[in-house]
């Protein structure tokens, strides 16, 4: 060795050890975020939010101004994963055995179906595990009269326009049923931070081939108003700011709009008649892609080809997938917070576990099409079926010579839960269901994952879709949406 060489590594050495000499003094706020970071590391997201909780008030006392937004995203990371995934093998054993008449041994195999999550070397259940028990086991949802109920409900809204032959040629949209909606917040003042803003991005109907005549009529306080609807985009919102200086006395907010919603009935497609995609054009190339929660892996791919064998008519295609659908995957409530904290794909989750919700289902769809060359979406916003109103999303499929065709899998899949139907009832409810929709819809957004406008700073509490309103507040730890919603309401009315 040349003496040259000597020396540079003998400074190196005395540089190193001065280094490691010198004690990194480190506030007790720093100390405890870094554990954190540590734990969520390695997956321990129960110990990770305790942590991050305690870290906050420290570093915002202490005035790490450049840590405190890192601390806040932790916490709301571990807080989405910990709140979908409290229960505990026993507590869904308790659950079960006082819930049904069930014995030991189904209950073992509805174990084997739950999803899990391991943390610290425990394992922790989906929280809503009763919803996915109910949908894999249709003999335990029969003990739940109330459940029927509701179901039926839904089924009883959609029935009449099933019985009523659809067009063979002409508009695929007719029977509009005009809407009226108000949107309230009345947020007592003591559970909002004495200064900063409040954001809020409030939905609104956005303008389709089926949705039309959408008017914001008010919007009270309007000088909360930063940014106007958005009305003609891939999403409906109104960006709204609140500065809470200035706010001495309750939170009330006002928004009122009216829309029209038609009936879709593609019964004039005729399958021989559907054209080629260009596959060049920006809808092919975006809607036939691999995105962030209509993600194609090859399995699906696989599962897609397997679905449709040698078809190659793309209108007959998606009937087979929408029908594997229908029939195959059960549907379940998702753990959308801990899937998008953990960064696994809605379609991923559905295609591994066989189950998933109104959305997931139409991602799932979305996303066999699409595998296929058929561009696929998921949309939505809410059901307005009288008595059964609520968030809820369906997919639609392009067809290059009739646009884009709606199919609803989740509602679909209400006439297997109700012991009453004929065969023939089910299997016309479902045809109605593949290529039809019924009026009773408010469309917010037209796929999944479309921007906020603006587009948000950093994750509100539900980031693939808008059905209540996102929130966002850098001096409220957490979510805002948890204070927030419970003091939110929309009500519509048809008018006449």
């Amino acid at each position: 060795m040349k003496k040259t060489h000597l020396w540079i590594l003998m400074l190196t050495a005395l540089v190193t050890v001065a280094c490691s000499s010198v004690n990194v003094v480190r506030t007790p706020g720093q100390n405890i975020y870094l554990a954190a970071t540590s734990k969520e590391s390695a997956g321990d997201y129960v110990s990770a939010l305790s942590l991050y909780q305690q870290a906050l008030p420290l570093l915002r006392q202490e005035g790490h101004e450049n840590l405190i937004r890192d601390c806040r995203l932790g916490l709301k990371r571990t807080f989405l994963v910990v709140q979908d995934f409290l229960a505990t093998e026993q507590d869904i054993r308790d659950t079960l055995s006082q819930t049904f008449t069930i014995t030991s041994e189904r209950i073992d195999e509805l174990i084997s179906r739950i999803a899990y999550l391991d943390m610290a070397s425990t394992r922790y259940f989906y929280s809503d595990f009763m919803n996915t028990v109910m949908h894999l086991d249709l003999a335990l949802m029969q003990q739940l009269p109330g459940f029927i109920d509701r179901n039926r409900v839904g089924y009883l809204a959609i029935a009449p326009f099933v019985s009523i032959p659809g067009p063979v040629s002409g508009s695929p949209y007719i029977h509009p049923i005009a809407y009226e909606a108000v949107a309230t917040y009345q947020v007592p003042r003591h559970l909002l931070p004495a200064a900063g803003v409040l954001k809020i991005w409030q939905p609104v109907p956005i303008s389709t081939d089926a949705q039309t005549e959408v008017e914001i009529i008010s919007v009270e306080p309007v000088n909360y108003v930063v940014q106007p609807a958005t009305i003609d985009g891939g999403l409906g919102d109104i960006y709204l700011e609140v500065p809470l200086a200035g706010l001495s006395g309750d939170l009330h907010i006002e928004i009122r709009f009216e829309f029209k919603r038609y009936e879709q009935r593609f019964t004039i497609i005729d399958p021989e008649n559907v054209g080629a995609h260009d596959t060049s054009s920006a809808l092919y190339r975006e809607f036939t892609a691999s995105r962030k929660n209509i993600f194609i892996t090859p399995e699906i791919a696989d599962k897609a080809r397997q679905i449709v064998g040698s078809e190659q008519n793309p209108y007959r295609a998606a009937r087979l997938i929408y029908d594997y659908i229908v029939e195959q995957i059960t549907y379940s409530h998702m753990p959308y917070g801990a899937i998008e904290s953990l960064n696994i794909p809605a379609s991923v989750y559905v295609h591994e576990h066989g189950y998933g919700d109104c959305g997931a289902q139409s991602m799932y769809f979305a996303a066999l099409c699409a595998s296929l060359g058929i561009p696929a979406r998921a949309t939505g916003g809410y059901q307005l079926f009288p008595g059964m109103e609520g968030g809820h999303f369906w997919a639609e499929f392009y067809l290059p010579n009739y646009g884009w065709v709606p199919v609803d899998t989740s509602v679909a899949q209400i006439a297997n839960y109700l012991p009453e139907l004929t065969p023939q009832e089910k299997q016309a409810y479902k045809d109605y269901l593949f290529g039809s929709l019924d009026p009773y819809r408010w469309v917010v957004q037209k796929d999944v994952d479309a921007p906020f406008s603006p587009p948000a700073a950093e994750p509100t509490a539900m980031t693939l879709a808008l059905q209540m309103p996102a929130l966002l507040c850098d001096e409220m730890d957490g979510f805002p949406e948890e204070v927030i919603w419970p003091y939110c309401q929309i009500q519509f009315v048809p008018k006449p």
